[in-house]
C-alpha cells in the first residue's frame, strides 16, 4: 500500500502539468458552424450547375437507352423491340471502349453470310469430339446459353438435319389445337394458357417451329410473362439469324438454306414480304415469287425483290433417305398423260356394217 500511494504523489504532479499546458477550448462543447449566407449570384451559379448535372446526366442516360436498341425477329407475326440492358446476355452501350466482355456480345449479334459447307457440318454436328457436336449445342441452346456464337446456332439449326429424329413434313399433332384462338386480337387468361400449353408441346416435339414460337412469345408478352417472352425472342431471333446467314436469296448460287419449307414463308415475312407463287427448280430449289407487304412497301422503297430463291435440296434428300417407300410407290395411272397412252380398240357396236 505504501509503494501505492509513493507512486500516485510521484505521477500525480506530472498529469496536473500536462493538463494546464493544453489549451482551455479542447475542452469545450463544439459548435456547429452557422449556415453560410448565399446571395442571389451564388444560388444562380448553384441552379445553373445543378441543371447542369441534370442534363447532362439525363441527356447519358437518353443515348444509353436510344443507342442500345434492338429489334427482335418479327418474320413470323412478332414484331418485339426493347432496351439491350434488358436482353438476357445483353450488354448496355456507352460512350466508352468496349470491354471483352462487349465486343465479344456484339459479335454474337452481327450476321456474316456464307454458303454453307452441309457435308462439313453434317460431319462436326455427328462428332461427339467437335465443338459443334449437336447435343452438345441442343444443351446449351435447352439452357438458354446467351454466349452461343452465330456459328454455333447455325450448326444447330442446319445440323438438325442430319439427327435421327429429323423428318421436315412431319407435323406435331399439336400445332393446329389452337388455330382459331391465335385468330383473336385479345385473349382471357384461358385461352392464353391454352394456347401457351399447346404451343411449349409443339416445340417439344419440334424444337425449330418458328411459328408456335413467335405464337409463344406474343401470348406470353400478353400475359405480362416478359422475361420468358425475352428468352423466347432470343431464341427466335438468332434462329432467323442462322438461316439469314446462308445467303441472299437473289440467285440459286446464293439462294437461303431452310430446314423446314415453311420456314421459307417465316423469313419472307421477315423480310417484309408477301409470297404470291411458289415453283419447284431441280435439282432442289424453291423459288418464291413475292410482293411487298403493307409494312414491308414503307421499309423496302425501291428495294424490292420479284422473288428469292430457297435450297431445298438437303431436305428433300433427308426425307427421301428416310422415307425410301415414297420412291418405289408405283405411280398413280390418273396421273399419266392421256396423249402417252396407247389407242384403245374400238367398241363393235360403233362400227359401221358390213
Amino acid at each position: 500500500m505504501l509503494h501505492l500511494r509513493h507512486y500516485i504523489a510521484r505521477l500525480l504532479p506530472l498529469l496536473l502539468a500536462i493538463i494546464f499546458a493544453m489549451p482551455m477550448d479542447s475542452f469545450a462543447t463544439p459548435v456547429p458552424d452557422p449556415a453560410p449566407r448565399t446571395t442571389k449570384t451564388s444560388r444562380k451559379k448553384s441552379s445553373s450547375s445543378s441543371r447542369r448535372r441534370s442534363s447532362s446526366k439525363k441527356s447519358s442516360s437518353s443515348r444509353r437507352r436510344s443507342t442500345g436498341r434492338r429489334t427482335y425477329g418479327s418474320g413470323v407475326g412478332v414484331a418485339p423491340t426493347f432496351t439491350q440492358t434488358e436482353t438476357p446476355g445483353g450488354v448496355p452501350s456507352t460512350a466508352k471502349p468496349l470491354t471483352r466482355q462487349q465486343e465479344e456480345a456484339r459479335k454474337r449479334r452481327k450476321i456474316t453470310v456464307e454458303k454453307p459447307d452441309m457435308e462439313l457440318i453434317k460431319q462436326m454436328t455427328l462428332d461427339p469430339k467437335s465443338e459443334f457436336y449437336f447435343p452438345k449445342l441442343m444443351a446449351k441452346y435447352n439452357r438458354n446459353d446467351t454466349t452461343m456464337t452465330q456459328e454455333e446456332y447455325r450448326n444447330l439449326y442446319l445440323g438438325y438435319i442430319f439427327q435421327e429424329d429429323y423428318d421436315p413434313y412431319r407435323t406435331s399433332p399439336y400445332s393446329g389445337v389452337t388455330d382459331e384462338l391465335r385468330e383473336k386480337k385479345t385473349h382471357s387468361k384461358e385461352e392464353i394458357d391454352t394456347i401457351k400449353k399447346y404451343a411449349e408441346l409443339t416445340l417439344r416435339d419440334n424444337p425449330f417451329d418458328l411459328r408456335q414460337m413467335s405464337f409463344l412469345v406474343h401470348v406470353l408478352k400478353e400475359r405480362r410473362k416478359d422475361m420468358s417472352a425475352k428468352i423466347w425472342e432470343y431464341r427466335l431471333e438468332h434462329l432467323l439469324g442462322a438461316i439469314k446467314s446462308t445467303g441472299t436469296g437473289e440467285d440459286m448460287e446464293n439462294a437461303f438454306y431452310v430446314i423446314y419449307p415453311m420456314h421459307e414463308y417465316d423469313l419472307i415475312q421477315l423480310l417484309g414480304y408477301e409470297a404470291t407463287d411458289v415453283d419447284f427448280i431441280e435439282p432442289g430449289y424453291d423459288y418464291l415469287t413475292v410482293r411487298p407487304s403493307e409494312e414491308g412497301a414503307k421499309r423496302l422503297r425501291d428495294k424490292v425483290q420479284p422473288g428469292f430463291y430457297f435450297n431445298v435440296e438437303f431436305l428433300t434428300n433427308a426425307y427421301e433417305d428416310k422415307h425410301p417407300e415414297i420412291l418405289n410407290e408405283p405411280e398413280d395411272p390418273t396421273l399419266t398423260n392421256p396423249d402417252d397412252l396407247p389407242a384403245e380398240d374400238p367398241d363393235p357396236d360403233d362400227l359401221p356394217a358390213e
